[in-house]
């Protein structure tokens, strides 16, 4: 891929890009030349919803959450459920490149705008979650550090994308504590309550107790919750949200104006998006985290040799906003981190069990973590993550003779030197 010099930064608000298996353009940093703060800020914060349907549809079905069952596009049961994964398909390439279009227009803000400490602490911190979302799926394969410049940029290891991560949130962090009461630009409704400085700093917090505890350090995530948002005591809905609207250049899934993506009325003749059949099968008698989450419908819903009766339920519209991460997220993160430290983490999953009307746990542990956080957070991109990070992917069940389960998305064969 060769760098585009003179396209300008709104193209990240306004580009469509069409159906999932379209090609991205490249996603290298555009120029500068009528750049505003709040053009940047509104397009990296448009380009977070960019294929985040895509990313949570392929992070449940290879982690076994669920299936998308999608007749016109056979990928979904084949390549992500047996393999291979393709690095020159849609699959891989265009989560990628969805992220790194984001990474470039938070360099320009951060370069261009670099004595705006309220910018810059914003645009590292959305930095760093994308570089997260990355190497989530690329896992031990790596990613790009920027500053991003295609086959140029060499692929970094996993701990060095890692220890980036952690050095943007923390550089971001610093920022938003030096920039004072107010933001120079306007957010959207999805950061209501987490738009000014100080309480955009929760968000970063917030993502860096999730980062630590994916890199197994249990104090920093401890210091980086009491920092957050994370209050027991508090709705477990709390937190920050992708938001969508019919407004021009809201980019969705797919391209302008469009929805979540993650909607389909259960009541449908077809649904593409079925729950897995054993977060039936493995739910605690009565846990409304089930109930509240998907229906069983009367009918069954039957592709490519796979079947399931439970329809998601979490939305109720194409508009409905989907979580980048909120309360419920934390409040485990908190239990994770004191059994990473030794601890049961007991106290922390037994908050999230009474909110829901569940009788205490008697014992804590890994095991009942991973079973809160599986019905706690179900669909919002954390299970295959989870289990790959305690090396319990063999546990998730295999439906057909074929079927596989992979630790890692390869990296796209666009950004391979003679790929």
């Amino acid at each position: 891929m060769k760098n585009i010099k003179n396209v300008l930064p709104l193209l990240l608000v306004t580009l469509w890009f069409g159906c999932d298996d379209l090609e991205f353009p490249d996603p290298n940093a555009p120029s500068t030349d009528v750049a505003t703060v709040q053009t940047l800020v509104t397009g990296a914060e448009s380009g977070l919803r960019l294929a985040f349907a895509l990313y949570l549809r392929e992070v449940s079905s290879v982690g076994r959450e669920a299936y998308y069952l999608e007749p016109a596009d056979p990928r979904y049961t084949g390549e992500l459920l047996r393999g291979p994964l393709d690095p020159g398909g849609f699959l891989v390439y265009s989560p990628w490149a969805a992220r790194y279009r984001v990474i470039a227009n938070c360099r320009i803000l951060q370069n261009t705008f670099s004595d705006d400490v309220g910018a810059v602490g914003f645009a590292k911190t959305v930095e760093a979650y994308q570089l997260l979302m990355v190497v989530n799926m690329q896992n031990d394969n790596g990613a790009k550090i920027a500053p991003y410049n295609g086959l140029e940029s060499d692929v970094s290891s996993k701990s060095a994308v890692f220890t980036e991560i952690a050095a943007l949130l923390d550089a971001g962090y610093s920022s938003l504590n030096s920039a004072g009461s107010s933001f120079s630009f306007a957010l959207s409704s999805g950061f209501n309550g987490f738009d000014t400085p100080a309480t955009f700093a929760q968000f970063n917090r917030a993502i860096r107790a999730r980062v630590a505890v994916y890199m197994d350090d249990w104090s920093t995530a401890l210091t980086a919750l009491d920092n957050s948002f994370m209050d027991p005591s508090a709705d477990m809905g709390l937190g920050v949200y992708h938001v969508y609207s019919t407004g021009q250049g809201d980019l969705g899934t797919g391209g302008v104006s469009s929805g979540n993506g993650m909607y389909a009325d259960p009541t449908a003749s077809f649904v593409k998006l079925m729950g897995h059949p054993t977060y039936e099968t493995d739910a605690e008698a009565g846990d409304p985290r089930f109930s509240s989450k998907v229906t069983e419908r009367s009918t069954e819903i039957t592709y490519d040799g796979l079947t399931s009766d439970l329809a998601p339920t979490m939305w109720t519209g194409d508009y409905d906003p989907v979580p980048v991460i909120r309360n419920e997220e934390l409040v485990l993160l908190k239990a994770e981190a004191n059994i990473g430290n030794g601890g049961d983490g007991l106290t922390e999953i037994n908050v999230v069990r009474a909110v829901h009307g569940l009788a205490d746990a008697t014992s804590g542990g890994l095991t009942q973590l991973l079973h809160e956080k599986r019905y706690s957070l179900f669909l919002e991109g954390h299970r295959w993550i989870d289990m790959r990070h305690y090396g319990k992917l063999g546990d998730l069940p295999l439906d057909r003779d074929l079927d596989t389960v992979f630790e890692n998305y390869p990296i796209p064969e666009s950004e391979v030197v003679g790929g």
